[in-house]
């Protein structure tokens, strides 16, 4: 007659908690094999992003440049130096890679990316500070 050992409660505890840790692997490997995207943290609530570009594009509102006296919303570089020139803005050549504006009786300097597309509100409220009477960024 062949004895089997009997198992100790410790054993069997092993065991057990063994094949708990390999199931609750298995299922974050699965979890992980399904989300990919980005988690954002908002509003005190952490969540999954699948699609950030689009999660992006729905909640941030396009910003405007407005000219105030005329309510003309800037479309392009030509508007606005028309406007800055009125203020007695200068161009300022110094940067071939930046649209520069110097007024003569301050040490203000507004800088531009050359290209109207790169044009975003941080340089509008840029704008917006050193001309107050003049310009307010509006939501587009």
């Amino acid at each position: 007659m062949h004895l089997i050992p009997k198992p100790s409660p410790t054993s069997s505890h092993y065991l057990s908690l063994s094949l708990s840790l390999l199931s609750l692997s298995l299922s974050l490997s699965l979890l992980e094999s399904r989300m990919s995207g980005v988690w954002v943290f908002k509003n005190g609530v952490v969540r999954l992003v699948e699609n950030p570009a689009n999660e992006q594009a729905s909640t941030i509102r396009r910003k405007a440049l407005l000219h105030t006296p005329t309510n003309e919303v800037i479309n392009s570089y030509a508007s606005l130096e028309s406007k800055l020139t009125r203020l007695g803005w200068e161009r300022y050549y110094e940067d071939p890679d930046l649209l520069q504006f110097h007024k003569r009786s301050s040490v203000d300097l507004i800088s531009l990316p050359k290209d109207f597309r790169q044009f975003k509100s941080m340089h509008m409220y840029d704008i917006v500070v050193k001309n107050r009477e003049s310009f307010r960024v509006i939501d587009a």
